[in-house]
C-alpha cells in the first residue's frame, strides 16, 4: 500500500493521510488542520514523521501569484520551500485543481469534513492526483458507471 499525505498550505494548512495500491481505491486514513503558518507545519511535520510511518507520496496546492488578490498571504511559499527540502520529489498542483473534486462528490463520497475546510480542500488535491494518474480503482469508486 502506498501511504499518501495530502496538503493545503497557509496560514491554516490541511492536510489528510491516505493509503491506496495499484487495486485499491483511495481509503482515508486521518485528516485535520495545522494553526501558525510555516511555524505551525514544521512543529506538526515533525510530530507526523516521528509518531507515524514516513509518506511514500506528498501531493500539494501550489501558490501563484495571480494578481487576484490585492496583498496576497504568502505563506505557502514559505511551506512549499520547507517541503522542498522535507520532501524532495512532493508533487504540486495549482489551485485549479481543486475543481476536479466539487463539494457534491466529497459529500457523497464521505469527505467532507464539516469545519475543515482546509482539510477539504487537500482531499480535493488527492482526488484530482489520482485522477489525473487514471486510477481507475478511484476512479470506479467516486464517478461509478451510470446505473451501478
Amino acid at each position: 500500500m502506498t501511504r499518501l499525505l495530502a496538503l493545503d498550505p497557509g496560514g491554516t494548512s490541511g492536510w489528510s493521510t491516505w493509503l491506496y495500491s495499484p487495486l485499491t481505491p483511495l481509503e482515508p486514513i486521518d485528516h485535520g488542520q495545522i494553526e501558525g503558518g510555516l511555524e505551525g507545519f514544521l512543529q506538526w511535520w515533525d510530530v507526523e514523521t516521528m509518531v507515524r510511518r514516513p509518506w511514500d507520496e506528498v501531493v500539494a496546492e501550489t501558490f501563484v501569484l495571480d494578481g487576484r488578490t490585492v496583498k496576497p498571504d504568502t505563506t505557502p511559499l514559505l511551506i512549499e520551500g520547507a517541503l522542498h527540502v522535507l520532501f524532495p520529489g512532493w508533487v504540486g498542483q495549482r489551485n485549479v485543481m481543486k475543481a476536479q473534486a466539487d463539494d457534491l462528490l466529497l459529500k457523497r463520497a464521505g469527505y467532507w469534513w464539516p469545519g475543515q475546510q482546509h482539510a477539504r480542500d487537500s482531499a480535493r488535491h488527492v482526488i484530482a492526483l489520482m485522477k489525473t494518474r487514471r486510477h481507475l480503482p478511484t476512479i470506479k469508486m467516486l464517478w461509478p458507471p451510470r446505473g451501478e
